[in-house]
């Protein structure tokens, strides 16, 4: 009988049958906090603070970082940096059937199962690296709040300018809209809808004149006052002045 339970997330059994015995408290536990903030919430990956892991897990500063560390090690998880150096986590699944040779339970069943998912695990890898690869990008534009189909815009915005969307280049468009006192997704709009490659606070972005949408070209603003080069110096020859008050 099989019956979807609201507010729920799965795991593999091997999760129970395999890795429980091989793990330490802490490292089962932190193991367990990971799978419930990405697969739970349908993510990859997931961005976990060692407060939150200390808070949800009730472990140590030490012991969080010992556990993740021996997770990392076992292959079970992969950590990276993400804003502002917070830990990124993302559970290898794959890496699950490996634990079983260490394991005392190994019955013939299980064998029969490791062997359909690595044949499976073969069979996709490829597949599953490319979409992990193609949404490397959302991932991260997710980590600045940029999401959904913003986030698809921007990503064809960019590559209209042959410019990547990269950790640094994200960080320059929040330290800039926090200068414009806007959040960031609407600095990532201004730069659609104008055709900007990148958002400065300098820039007259409340503006909806031609200087505004060309802020990086001189010769478009001001365009009702004349042009008058500097290295003219007769430049007033057979004009009449008239002084009033004179």
């Amino acid at each position: 009988m099989s019956k979807f339970i609201p507010n729920s997330f799965q795991v593999p059994n091997a999760v129970v049958d395999e890795l429980m015995s091989v793990l330490s408290g802490a490292e089962f536990k932190c193991y367990m906090l990971v799978v419930r903030q990405t697969t739970g919430w349908n993510k990859q990956k997931d961005a976990v603070s060692i407060s939150q892991m200390m808070e949800k897990c009730n472990l140590s500063n030490r012991g969080v970082i010992d556990a993740c560390d021996k997770l990392v090690e076992m292959g079970l998880l992969t950590k990276s940096k993400g804003y502002r150096g917070m830990n990124v986590f993302s559970v290898n699944f794959d890496k699950i059937p490996t634990c079983e040779v260490s394991s005392p339970v190994n019955s013939a069943h299980t064998q029969n199962t490791t062997k359909q998912n690595n044949n499976t695990k073969n069979n996709t890898l490829t597949g599953v690296n490319a979409c992990e690869k193609k949404s490397e990008t959302l991932m991260l534009l997710e980590q600045f709040g940029i999401t959904e189909q913003l986030a698809k815009d921007f990503i064809v915005h960019r590559k209209s300018f042959k410019a990547p969307i990269t950790e640094t280049a994200l960080k320059g468009f929040q330290r800039e809209a926090d200068k414009a006192k806007i959040p960031i997704q609407q600095a990532i709009v201004i730069s659609i809808e104008r055709g900007w490659r990148g958002f400065n606070a300098g820039w007259d972005w409340q503006n909806d004149g031609v200087s505004a949408k060309n802020p990086q070209n001189p010769s478009a603003r001001n365009t009702s006052k004349p042009f008058i080069p500097d290295d003219e110096g007769n430049w007033a020859e057979g004009m009449s002045i008239t002084l009033r008050g004179s």
